[in-house]
């Protein structure tokens, strides 16, 4: 009982016991109240405490009321479109009553949903991505260097990369990068195609790989008929499959997306650079912290290469020892040819 139903019981105990040995009138003057109000009280009271409460001021009958008829077709039309509130199920299905009805309805049957907060959706997207079996569902997307200020004098001065093509596992977090000083489809169909040829050759099945990208140019977003050298095409001859993210949908790389917000922190905005060789040296270093030593906090604060052993005991952690690659004309040509050619800078 609240405080307030407690101070009105006692109030009203006091009045009626005061009135009974004192009157009516002068209870009234006393508690400066009513005449009526006193003799309400007084004859509610039956000597028991429940009848000293409050009194529900809901009309025994509603002649207004919404037949249960109605009320059957609200939830009906509820269930057959969950995402309509009131005023677009009444439009959308023609029914007869008002908003304010429609959503009384809707409550009062515990079908009024409560808009799950950001931080409770995007725990229960990372639970759906943590399910998939590792380095089988890999997001990819390409990063600009060009406005990092730690890191464009040394850009032009020594001819380092320009862009970074990025490859990341929805499963374990595992990351996965490229360089290159153009923006092109040739460059992100080799990123990816010497990476899935590295995954097979751990024992990762190609058929069970989706590769997520935006509608970017470099990844045929552009294209009306694919070509067989092109980034889908490319994809498909490994054996794995080709997925563009819906368009207005940024969560959809949201993993790739913040690897490149936290590179951009802990390696370019850090690292000193002297050569294209030490650039490669320390990507290549910062990369394998990052799969073997970086713990990911949703990630229950484990390293990919935890996660990995975790989920797919059978695959070698040496499948996440993948060295970035500098790609240029001369690495393209390599690629190309036969296996076991490939060379890093």
């Amino acid at each position: 009982m609240s405080k307030v139903s407690q101070n009105k019981f006692g109030l009203r105990y006091a009045m009626i016991h005061h009135a009974k040995e004192h009157g009516i009138r002068d209870a009234m003057r006393r508690f400066d109240c009513q005449r009526n109000t006193v003799r309400l009280w007084l004859r509610r009271y039956d000597a028991g405490d429940h009848s000293l409460a409050d009194h529900s001021k809901r009309p025994r009958r509603s002649p207004n009321k919404t037949p249960p008829s109605i009320e059957k077709t609200v939830v009906e039309a509820r269930e057959k479109a969950p995402c309509f509130g009131a005023a677009r199920l009444i439009d959308a299905f023609g029914l007869k009553l008002g908003k304010g009805a429609a959503h009384r309805i809707l409550r009062d049957k515990n079908l009024v949903r409560k808009r799950p907060r950001k931080h409770k959706r995007k725990a229960d997207l990372r639970q759906i991505k943590a399910a998939h079996a590792p380095l089988t569902r890999l997001q990819m997307d390409t990063k600009y260097l060009n406005d990092i200020p730690n890191y464009y004098t040394a850009m032009t001065e020594l001819g380092l990369p320009r862009f970074q093509y990025t490859i990341r596992d929805e499963s374990t977090g595992a990351l996965f990068v490229s360089y290159a000083s153009e923006l092109s489809k040739t460059y992100a169909t080799l990123a990816i195609n010497g990476l899935l040829e590295h995954l097979k050759a751990h024992g990762v099945d190609p058929a069970q790989v989706q590769v997520r990208t935006d509608l970017g140019t470099e990844f045929d977003g552009d294209t009306v008929h694919y070509r067989e050298e092109g980034f889908h095409r490319g994809i498909e001859r490994l054996g794995a499959t080709h997925r563009f993210n819906p368009p207005a949908r940024p969560n959809a790389n949201a993993d790739v997306e913040s690897s490149h917000n936290t590179i951009e922190l802990e390696f370019f905005d850090i690292e000193a650079f002297s050569s294209q060789a030490q650039f490669m040296t320390a990507a290549s270093t910062y990369q394998h912290f990052f799969n073997f030593g970086r713990k990911n906090r949703s990630r229950s604060n484990k390293t990919p290469v935890q996660l990995l052993r975790e989920k797919a005991p059978h695959i070698s952690p040496r499948a996440l020892l993948y060295a970035p690659v500098f790609l240029c004309p001369e690495v393209g040509q390599l690629l190309s040819g036969a296996p076991g050619r490939m060379m890093r800078s």
